[in-house]
């Protein structure tokens, strides 16, 4: 396997997914705002013609027109933003399960970290995209537009709505460093819990068992005390934000168009209609601002978990691909001189050298942190050589010591590694394990729930299916981590039965805990601290 190229430094586009809908939503917007200047030109234009005596049959129609328009954007536009929402959140979720299955296992992540981030994180993400940067670039352009309408009527009093308006986005921007330091508290706290809380219910049986249930449970008290108070800072900063925008600014520009208008009616600049549209104007006018205000808090939570997902993605780009060329040969496996060393410097393999032909049997022994599970690692392309080159002859599939099973079904389980697999290809893979008998006994058969974790099972059986699913999968080289260890006698020959069939005419390695897990193998590779130490021949049976 050779290292992909990488390109660090490239940014990532988190809203690459609803970029479509997200200009549609604020197209959307500035129609909407353009429909209601228009009505208010009309409500002006209705007065004046009312005021004297003209008819005003025609303007009340297309009054009714403009606002049966703008009611309709009014109702499409959250449809619009909950497509964006949705997108960008399918999107990131892909990404992010594609970028800690790129990472690996070994980034010191804590699992229930990276799943807030995929689920909390990722909504609120989609919620800054939907909701927040819509009301954003409407809060900057849109009362320019009407500023605009404003200038045609009467330009002075435009010139003062235009120079009260700075001040609101000013506010905000100063509002926004106390509001970021609060929302990253926020997510790391909310992370936090949500990790303990995985772990506790994962560690249940052994909190039971040491009887710390209940000092596990104060503690996750005492977490979610943190996120309460944290949660009321985040309240306080953004009531702060509605304040300065609704009762001061929006009052403030208000107040600023009315009395423009009263001025410049007295004077004669404009009609009892146009003093009227300019006060209605002024109101739409401040209407976008201040949805920036209500959202405010969307916004910066959304920032905050944006920066924790992208730090997760780009972490993801700096990890080589693995190459998917093989050698010629099938079931080959060969190192040259291969060094590996996992991210938090911890070295594991140095210059180790071996070669295994097609079809033989060979077992990897040694202490534990010997490199016997990185070589694995390794060779299932799960990790890549930190220097010399690895040449594996065609996909690889592992059984490990304890095989991970997903909620669902027999059935559900036994396609992830064919998912076209037909049931009687699935039957035939469960015989080929020696599980057709027990799983037959049972009503379900294939449609068999397995439990959390395959907890429904035995372990005996929960390791044939996971025998089953390497016979789907149809690889050149199995890489067995001793599935033995944990199971009862019976249970044990069954699996060595299992075993046998499904390494005929394929290459085997085994990483061996015990003696009689080597027996019956051609070949011993001895490592020790990282280091192949010996090779040895079986000896004649």
């Amino acid at each position: 396997m050779t290292t992909a190229p990488t390109q660090p430094g490239n940014e990532i586009k988190l809203y690459s997914a609803g970029r479509a809908t997200l200009q549609t939503s604020i197209m959307l917007g500035w129609a909407r705002a353009l429909l209601g200047a228009g009505a208010a030109v009309i409500v002006g234009s209705i007065v004046d013609r009312a005021l004297l005596g003209a008819p005003v049959a025609t303007p009340l129609v297309w009054l009714a027109v403009l606002a049966l328009a703008r009611a309709t954007l009014s109702a499409i536009l959250p449809l619009t933003s909950t497509g964006t929402a949705i997108e960008v959140e399918s999107d990131l979720r892909r990404r992010i399960l594609d970028a800690v299955l790129r990472i690996g296992p070994w980034s010191g992540r804590r699992t229930g970290e990276t799943v807030t981030k995929a689920t909390e994180g990722v909504a609120a993400v989609g919620a800054l995209a939907g909701t927040f940067l819509p009301q954003l670039i409407a809060g900057m352009s849109v009362p320019l537009m009407l500023a605009v309408v404003v200038a045609v009527i009467d330009w002075p009093t435009a010139l003062v709505l235009l120079l009260v308006l700075p001040l609101i986005p000013l506010m905000l921007r100063l509002l926004e460093r106390r509001f970021a330091s609060v929302s990253d508290r926020y997510r790391e706290t909310a992370d936090r819990l949500a990790a303990r809380f995985l772990d506790g219910i994962q560690g249940m049986r052994t909190l039971k068992t040491l009887d710390q249930a209940e000092s596990y449970g104060d503690h996750l008290a005492e977490d979610a005390e943190r996120l309460r108070g944290e949660t009321m800072d985040l309240l306080r900063v953004n009531q702060l934000a509605l304040l300065a925008v609704d009762t001061l600014f929006t009052m403030g520009t208000v107040v600023a168009a009315a009395v423009m208008a009263a001025i410049r009616l007295s004077v004669g600049a404009l009609t009892v209609g146009e003093a009227v549209t300019v006060v209605l104007l002024g109101v739409m006018l401040i209407e976008p601002l201040s949805q920036i205000g209500r959202y405010f808090y969307v916004g910066a939570i959304g920032r905050a978990s944006a920066a924790q997902v992208k730090v997760l993605l780009d972490e993801a780009a700096t990890v080589p691909l693995p190459s998917a060329s093989f050698p010629a040969v099938p079931g080959l496996v060969e190192f040259d001189r291969v060094s590996f060393t996992y991210p938090d410097g911890t070295p594991a393999l140095e210059e180790v050298s071996f070669r295994v032909e097609s079809g033989e049997r060979v077992a990897l022994v040694g202490p534990s942190g010997a490199g016997k599970s990185t070589i694995a690692h390794l060779v299932l392309g799960l990790l890549e050589p930190g220097r010399g080159s690895i040449s594996v002859g065609g996909p690889a599939v592992l059984v490990p010591q304890r095989p991970y099973l997903f909620q669902g079904s027999v059935a559900d389980n036994l396609r992830l590694a064919d998912p076209d697999a037909d049931d009687a290809l699935l039957w035939e893979a469960l015989e080929s394990a020696d599980l057709t008998d027990a799983l037959q006994s049972r009503r379900g058969g294939l449609n068999t729930e397995v439990g959390e974790r395959g907890l429904r099972l035995s372990g005996g059986e929960v390791q044939r299916l996971a025998i089953a699913r390497a016979f789907l999968r149809d690889a050149s080289v199995v890489v067995l981590d001793e599935p033995t260890s944990n199971i009862d006698m019976d249970s044990e020959a069954r699996l060595r039965s299992a075993v046998d069939r499904l390494t005929v005419d394929r290459t085997l390695l085994v990483i061996a805990h015990r003696r009689s897990t080597v027996a019956g193998l051609e070949r011993t590779l001895v490592l020790d601290q990282g280091r192949l130490v010996e090779s040895v021949e079986a000896g004649p049976s």
